[in-house]
């Protein structure tokens, strides 16, 4: 990246440091800015397939016009080279390029890497066949996704390794399972909530996802409470508890909502028939909501706990929330981690004490 691409990254992040500072100085003295790699920080990514001048391209959408890419410098280098390896392919062969209308790249710090292809048409054998000497050509596990329809060549994950106060946990990144899209602004937010809260009996934790936070939890409290309303997730997390060896982990397939209501004893639920929910002395809760934040439910359960702590990716939602929450909590620490350089997106962690 050019030295004037890198200042002007410094530029954006500052505009991003003075929205975030306008919030927060009011409701904390300890505010900590987090920049990003300017360049090669980005591990997942998908495009459009489509043709320009009868010539197959990847595009992206800006301002509702799609922009040809053959390069992506927020990408990581890994990334860059499938991309270029992958297009020649797509050009050339009718059986990998035939109503092909997404690709998604998936990569880690350790060199793992994985294509996902999406298309409007059932995959036969010979698409196996082919996609199968691809995958050996590129040395990149390959999944073929249509209606109802998903073929794995190799793996469906790419393993990643996050390290928390110098102690590596490995997770296991799955196809269709959100993951933290910059690997190295992951172990930054990681490492300052782990220096930040204190550690209280038991935590639980409500949209947990794969375990991203979840098995760094797992050695910081006595016990931890995992829920998420996703299949997938449930199904990643467990297998990234087992090579973990994380044992201290109670897991349910419920919404925030649900397990709040589950908890305070408002509502039964099948699912939590093997666990005794009377046995966790739950003080913390983690929350990682969607972008739109937390519902208004959630919000008035929280407020029981003596700890939140609020990872957010959306900052609009974020101020609407903590303006709700400082009625019962204090601010005791915020930060502005960078995720997405060069965008108007503001990753947050806040972590909130009872007053």
């Amino acid at each position: 990246m050019s030295e004037g691409n890198l200042k002007n990254y410094k530029i954006h992040f500052d505009d991003k440091k003075k929205i975030f500072n306008d919030f927060f100085q009011v409701l904390s003295n300890k505010i900590t800015y987090q920049p990003s790699p300017s360049k090669g920080f980005r591990t997942r990514i998908e495009f459009g397939i489509t043709k320009f001048d009868n010539y197959i391209h990847y595009f992206m959408n800006e301002n509702d016009i799609k922009k040809p890419i053959s390069q992506m410098q927020i990408c990581h280098p890994k990334i860059n080279l499938l991309m270029e390896e992958l297009i020649q392919e797509i050009r050339v062969n009718k059986e990998i390029r035939d109503k092909l209308f997404q690709v998604e790249f998936q990569v880690s710090r350790k060199g793992d890497a994985l294509i996902s292809l999406i298309y409007h048409r059932h995959l036969s054998s010979k698409w196996i066949e082919t996609a199968s000497i691809l995958s050996k050509k590129i040395d990149c596990s390959l999944i073929g996704r249509s209606r109802k329809q998903k073929l794995v060549i190799g793996k469906d994950y790419v393993s990643e390794t996050y390290v928390v106060s110098e102690e590596d946990y490995q997770l296991r990144l799955f196809e269709q399972c959100f993951s933290q899209p910059n690997p190295y602004i992951c172990d930054a937010i990681l490492e300052w909530i782990f220096n930040e809260i204190y550690k209280s009996k038991d935590v639980l934790e409500l949209h947990c996802g794969i375990g991203t936070f979840t098995i760094p939890l797992s050695n910081s409290f006595d016990k931890v409470l995992a829920t998420d309303n996703s299949r997938n997730c449930i199904k990643g997390l467990k297998e990234n508890l087992r090579i973990n060896s994380s044992s201290n982990v109670s897991i349910a397939r419920l919404s925030g909502d649900e397990t709040l209501s589950a908890l305070s004893g408002d509502r039964m639920f099948y699912r939590l028939r093997n666990l005794d929910l009377k046995s966790f002395s739950l003080d913390t809760v983690f929350v990682d909501p969607p972008r739109a934040g937390l519902g208004m439910y959630t919000l008035e359960k929280i407020k029981n706990f003596s700890q939140i702590i609020y990872v957010s990716c959306g900052f609009s939602s974020l101020k609407n929330d903590i303006e709700h929450l400082i009625s019962t909590h204090k601010v005791s620490c915020a930060g502005l981690f960078d995720q997405f350089p060069f965008t108007d997106h503001i990753e947050s962690t806040i972590i909130l004490n009872k007053r």
